[in-house]
């Protein structure tokens, strides 16, 4: 019994070694012999699936390439992944050579991109099968993936052929790369010695003796209850490793008068073989109906996962298309005489619907980090810039609530840096939704905002990673006492003690010099989390509360998404919570530092002035004095309004606002009158430049005594913008702004005199896409359906470019864009053939109009989709001016007028 075993077991492993070697054989010759390579991924997985059977005791073949350390980032860059290590899945360290994984069969998939020479096991064996010229084992180890004990057989795949003398030396140069087959040795004994009908009566146990003293066992159960053992040598193939099989009964061995009853022998040899013929039938029959139903589960599966792209489709464009309308009369009506206070209104419904439209690219964002495709962008944007966007977002309710929301950006964070904004963007907007969240008010789609934190403070601060190594101005200042409200909140160091990738210098060894690692925390004094929910805070669709009647609403997949998020920036998040005083999330994430301009909008108006703050409480003050000195205002600091009065009657500096912090001033309301008869008497002028920094004015008698005053009431948070609305109304010198007709010279200059076809079968989106276009001094024809598109479009026209959608009735965008491409073909054959003169075609000898895809479908199968019918670029709905440019600057070029203004 255990001969018949170990013949069986060396067969399959000799049959399976030969496979591996003649695979091997086949990658040195069509791989690497051939220019362009015959075999890639998909070729390699769907050999080695049909193949598997020839390796009978295999769990899966991959094959790695020899990459030497001056060609990695080459390398890398081919690919599209790093090289990364086996055992903690993070990038290689530096080293002379890696052995990357390229080609792996789908049962091992997770291997690609693995570096062999960073695993000590994988490296011991490449160096060997390289120099011998043979295939090598390795000791066994578990593997990845199972955690099971296993093997890997490992030959070398060299670049030419060697001559049977050919030393070591001559193998190593020779290299191209290594070849592996994994034996996953429990499971795979496991499967063979199933098929053998006296499986249940001994026990086989298999070992490697390469050490004698202290062999390792690779399957089967220590404990016996015979001591009779039956000892066969293995040999698989590799001379430095010894292996053996031992088995022994399960049960005491049988006294031996037993053997001369050779009646009963017989009768009992004959029951084994009829068992035998049974259970192989049996078990034949059990794998085939195990098979037809794996079968028929792959194909629902597959049919399932149609639908859910579709659906995902479907519900992008049912929800974009109407939010493409709102969002484009919105920004039509920017463009129209506003004053200051109506163009933050418009601007604040345009961020809600923008974020309407996140609430729908989190859902795709899931099914993106599902499936593997979420990539990031990588362009220039202003980090305060976004701060301040998402904190104009949550001020409506934060002012109602009376929530003290500020942010306080390091001066050490350059202006500019390179990475993807609105990703960024989202993060920040999905962990201040902790604090002040959406629930559901209305129905399930539509939502309404909800306050986590009732009470306190919700605190955003930023700065580089170093700086947390560091004692930062709002970390010195700020204890459980003297925070941004006044309430305790957690340590916020707690939040980022588990990094991994902070050094004891602050800094991230891993980043290239022109790159940057920043430090983002969000701090509030909400309710907490509660300590049983904690451990699965970042599970998707995974609340904090699940009764109905929690006080928590959303989707449960926005912190899900931002670890992800934050993770392809090169970061980590973390957090600390305790329950009734608050939490806070940290995290980090690299950039490239962005060109040296100056990127910050500077108030001329503001330009020499000085400003006195008055508050009390430090942190607060410093976050006011960030926000004036972003103005380009000279900012003072006193605690009280006797200090002011003192500071301002010393003369030696002369004030032109003073800014009162709103707890200060409702402190003692006779301290406050007697402030502000005194300073009149010292500064007529100044009296009338006043201000009162407030978090909310709930009570008209409060506001009512303001106004009395002569005060004026700048509303909290803090942004650029209305900080600068408010002082300019007040010193009198208001405006209104052109920068979004600055900021559209560039479009001006590409559109201005182009005829351009828009194709929508909805006419809001006709309306819409027309005012933008018109806006840059396009020439506009709109066409309604596919048919006319078409009619428009026939070689020779007069139109520059073509902005098509692509879910129309009858014709859609795709083919009506084949259609056209097809009419182009036809008239270029026949310029070419003299049919046509070309100057009965416009003196243009090569007739294609740019055709650029505008839809509210966002799924990456519609994009290629674009691409494969002919189409030039893809435009989502709601489109943006910058993403307008760039699309359109591929086919045309500003005249030399809108250059020069340009330059200037």
């Amino acid at each position: 019994m255990c001969v018949e075993r170990a013949r069986m077991l060396q067969d399959q492993f000799n049959a399976s070694m030969t496979h591996v070697q003649a695979i091997s054989i086949l990658i040195s010759t069509f791989h690497h012999g051939k220019n362009p390579l015959a075999i890639d991924q998909r070729t390699f997985a769907k050999y080695t699936e049909k193949t598997a059977f020839e390796r009978p005791l295999m769990s899966g073949v991959a094959y790695a390439i020899r990459v030497l350390h001056l060609e990695r980032e080459k390398f890398e860059r081919q690919q599209g992944w790093s090289i990364r290590r086996p055992e903690k899945f993070e990038p290689s360290p530096v080293q002379e050579e890696y052995a990357p994984v390229i080609l792996a069969q789908d049962t091992v998939a997770h291997m690609v991109s693995l570096d062999l020479l960073s695993g000590k096991e994988d490296c011991d064996n490449a160096i060997r099968a390289r120099e011998s010229g043979k295939g090598v084992l390795t000791t066994p180890f578990r593997l990845l993936k199972t955690n099971r004990l296993g093997v890997i057989l490992t030959f070398a795949v060299y670049k030419r052929d060697l001559p049977a003398d050919a030393t070591p030396k001559d193998r190593v140069e020779a290299t191209d790369g290594y070849l592996e087959g994994i034996f996953d040795i429990e499971s795979l004994a496991e499967n063979l010695f199933q098929q053998f009908a006296g499986k249940k009566t001994i026990l086989v146990n298999l070992y490697d003796t390469t050490n004698r003293s202290q062999p390792i066992s690779m399957y089967g159960s220590e404990v016996y209850v015979d001591k009779l053992e039956h000892v066969i040598a293995l040999n698989f193939g590799d001379p430095l490793r010894n292996h053996e099989m031992r088995c022994r009964f399960k049960h005491k061995a049988p006294l031996s008068w037993l053997a001369i009853t050779t009646t009963g022998s017989t009768l009992v040899i004959t029951l084994l073989l009829g068992y035998i013929v049974f259970a192989t039938m049996n078990h034949m029959a059990k794998v085939q109906e195990e098979y037809n139903r794996m079968v028929e589960l792959k194909k629902k599966a597959e049919a399932a996962d149609v639908a859910k792209s579709q659906f995902l489709s479907t519900v992008s464009h049912e929800i974009r298309t109407p939010m493409h309308g709102v969002l484009g009369i919105l920004d039509i009506l920017l463009d129209t005489d506003l004053d200051v206070t109506q163009q933050d209104h418009v601007r604040t419904a345009q961020a809600s619907g923008k974020t309407l439209v996140s609430l729908l690219n989190e859902v795709l964002d899931q099914a993106k980090i599902e499936s593997g495709k979420l990539d990031l962008e990588s362009v220039p944007f202003d980090l305060r810039a976004i701060m301040d966007d998402v904190l104009s977002l949550f001020s409506g309710k934060s002012q109602e609530n009376g929530v003290e929301l500020a942010v306080y950006i390091s001066h050490r964070v350059p202006d500019m840096l390179i990475g993807d904004p609105g990703r960024f963007r989202q993060i920040i907007t999905n962990l201040m939704g902790n604090s002040i969240k959406v629930s559901p008010k209305i129905s399930h789609f539509i939502l309404l905002y909800f306050v986590f934190t009732e009470k306190g403070h919700i605190f955003v601060t930023v700065h580089l990673v170093e700086e947390v190594m560091e004692t930062t101005d709002i970390e010195r200042e700020a204890s459980s006492r003297n925070t941004l409200s006044g309430f305790p909140v957690p340590d916020k160091r707690r939040s980022w003690a588990g990094f991994k990738n902070i050094g004891q210098d602050g800094r991230n060894c891993s980043l290239s010099p022109d790159r940057i690692s920043v430090i983002v925390s969000v701090e509030d004094t909400g309710e907490g989390i509660p300590q049983e929910a904690q451990p699965r805070i970042f599970t998707p669709f995974v609340q904090v509360g699940s009764s109905i009647s929690r006080k928590q609403a959303g989707t449960g997949i926005g912190l899900s998404i931002s670890k992800c998020l934050v993770t392809l920036m090169d970061g980590e998040l973390g957090f600390v919570s305790i329950p009734k005083v608050g939490s806070t999330f940290t995290f980090t994430a690299s950039f490239t530092i962005g060109c040296s301009k100056q990127s910050k909008i500077i108030y001329p108006e503001f330009q020499c002035m000085r400003a006195l703050v008055v508050d009390s409480r430090q942190v607060r003050a410093i976050v006011s004095k960030y926000h004036v000195q972003r103005l380009g205002i000279q900012v003072e600091v006193v605690p009280s309004l006797d200090h002011a009065l003192s500071t301002i009657s010393i003369g030696n500096a002369i004030f032109s606002m003073v800014l009162v912090e709103q707890v200060v001033w409702d402190a003692d309301s006779a301290v406050s009158s007697l402030f502000v008869n005194k300073l009149r008497k010292l500064d007529q002028q100044l009296s009338s430049k006043l201000f009162i920094l407030a978090n909310s004015v709930n009570h008209s008698k409060k506001r009512d005594m303001l106004e009395l005053h002569g005060l004026s009431i700048i509303m909290k948070p803090l942004r650029s913008s209305m900080l600068a609305a408010s002082l300019q109304r007040a010193i009198g010198v208001g405006n209104k702004g052109n920068l979004r007709k600055l900021s559209s010279l560039s479009l001006s200059g590409l559109l201005a005199g182009r005829k351009i076809l828009v194709v929508d079968d909805n006419y809001v989106n006709l309306k819409v896409a027309a005012g933008a276009l018109k806006r840059y001094g396009a020439d506009v024809v709109l066409a309604e359906s596919g048919e006319k598109a078409i009619s428009f479009l026939e070689p020779p026209h007069t139109f520059d470019a073509c902005f098509m959608d692509i879910q129309m009735p009858a014709i859609d965008g795709f083919e009506a864009t084949r259609r056209i491409r097809e009419m182009e073909d036809n008239i270029n054959d026949r310029i070419q053939n003299g049919d046509a003169s070309i100057e009965a075609c416009r003196n243009i000898s090569n007739w294609h109009v740019p055709i650029l895809a505008m839809t509210a479908d966002v799924i990456q199968a519609t994009q290629d989709e674009c691409i494969r019918c002919g189409m030039d670029g893809y435009i989502s709905k709601p489109f943006e001016g910058e993403h307008l440019y760039r699309e359109l600057s591929r086919f045309f070029t500003s005249s030399p007028l809108m250059k020069c203004i340009e330059n200037f």
